[in-house]
């Protein structure tokens, strides 16, 4: 094939580096969710709305509870000035980025936890209103309990995964209407749509936001292992309602499920249905979200709060071929399990992996057979793209695979929020 185009084979590489392979849209139902018309109180719809999960950043929620009161209580204030410790300044996932040392007013603190979800600032206030994380952590079980959130028990204040730290969507939404009812003066803190930071202005995190008529508000969250979750308060022609969503796959996952419960919730007649204290927990161990949100399958114990965070995968060794490209992380192994089979003996072998390519605000996911040498991955794709079209396959460098395994990691960090 070299010969064919007088003998610069590295061209087809040069060729083939054009090519983005088409994203399919994929839309799945999140783990569990519940929406609640504000007015009566009653459960709207409702699935799995008191299975226990991973909480995520709706953690934050709670910090701003607990802390709320701490200031409606006159214990601190929002010009108090904290001291940036060295375990607020080391947290990982979203954050302000402070440094130890550094000096930040508790008000402005709270809000960059509340609209940029930053853990090192949740840490900085925690540790100002209880003396350390753990007995902030403590006051937020205690709160749990107090408003009947059965569920629930807290064991950080930024929540990044750890054992025993869970909560379900119909505590969170029980969080909600707490907050609303507690700290009207406080709660449209969850409305902002950005903060001010060393002379930047940063944006809020949470894009329902900006992405739904009448959106007032509240809180988004992620980590691997909880997937995405976000709680929402919207209204619509005098009609306020509450929905969350808990494990879901994706950002458009979560955002589209938020949509439909949202205009269920607003234009359904009023109900007087079950009120959400009714609806009971149901307990157990939550589910895992780590191989749909971020296709990572875990084995064994967690080595640390987010371990699936902390893993970093090596760039393989040699050249690569993408094959296979999207947003459903299921059909993407599938289409790479095929072409991997029908394309390993001129390949020489090579292995299979699935990379996260953050795109347009979306996850897609990358097929990849890595592990190949050079001649024989450029010749292969050069010629099933003469044969199959030139959706077949994208040549992948050492340096390619390594960017990509590295954009990987980023995501995974910044995105723990």
């Amino acid at each position: 094939m070299g010969n064919g185009i007088g003998g610069n084979w590295r061209f087809g590489a040069l060729l083939a580096l054009c090519l983005l392979l088409p994203a399919a849209p994929a839309w799945a139902e999140p783990s569990a969710f519940l929406a609640v018309d504000l007015g009566s109180g009653a459960v709207i719809a409702e699935s799995r709305g008191g299975a226990t999960h991973h909480p995520a950043s709706l953690t934050k929620m709670m910090t701003a509870y607990v802390t709320f009161a701490a200031l409606k209580a006159g214990k601190v204030s929002v010009g108090d000035v904290i001291t940036v410790s060295d375990r607020a300044a080391s947290q990982g996932g979203a954050t302000l980025d402070l440094v130890k040392g550094e000096r930040i007013t508790l008000g402005a603190a709270l809000k960059a936890m509340i609209v940029r979800s930053a853990n090192d600032a949740a840490v900085a206030v925690a540790e100002h209103v209880a003396g350390s994380e753990a007995a902030f952590a403590a006051r937020m079980t205690e709160e749990a309990a107090r408003l009947g959130m059965t569920s629930s028990s807290f064991r950080n204040a930024t929540g990044m995964t750890a054992a025993g730290h869970v909560s379900s969507p119909r505590d969170m939404a029980l969080l909600a209407m707490a907050i609303e009812r507690d700290f009207p003066d406080l709660r449209p803190l969850f409305s902002s749509r950005d903060t001010t930071w060393k002379g930047r202005v940063l944006p809020t995190v949470n894009g329902f936001l900006g992405a739904y008529a009448g959106a007032e508000g509240m809180k988004t969250g992620f980590t691997c292992s909880a997937g995405y979750n976000l709680v929402a308060i919207a209204h619509r022609g005098g009609r306020r309602a509450l929905a969350v969503v808990m494990g879901a796959g994706s950002s458009a996952e979560r955002l589209g499920a938020i949509r439909r419960l949202m205009d269920q919730a607003l234009t359904a007649q009023p109900a007087a249905g079950r009120p959400l204290s009714g609806l009971a927990n149901g307990g157990g161990v939550p589910p895992d979200r780590s191989l749909d949100s971020c296709g990572i399958a875990r084995s064994g114990k967690s080595s640390g709060p987010e371990s699936a965070l902390a893993r970093t995968r090596a760039a393989p060794a040699g050249w690569g071929l993408e094959v296979a490209f999207g947003r459903d992380l299921g059909k993407v192994r599938r289409d790479l399990g095929t072409v991997h089979r029908e394309l390993r003996g001129r390949l020489g072998g090579g292995s299979t992996m699935v990379l996260i390519r953050p795109r347009d605000g979306m996850l897609r996911y990358r097929g990849l057979i890595v592990g190949l040498a050079e001649r024989r991955a450029v010749d292969t794709c050069l010629a099933e793209r003469a044969r199959a079209g030139e959706g077949r396959c994208l040549v992948m460098t050492p340096t390619m695979l390594a960017g990509a395994v590295e954009d990987e990691r980023r995501f995974k960090m910044i995105s723990a929020r």
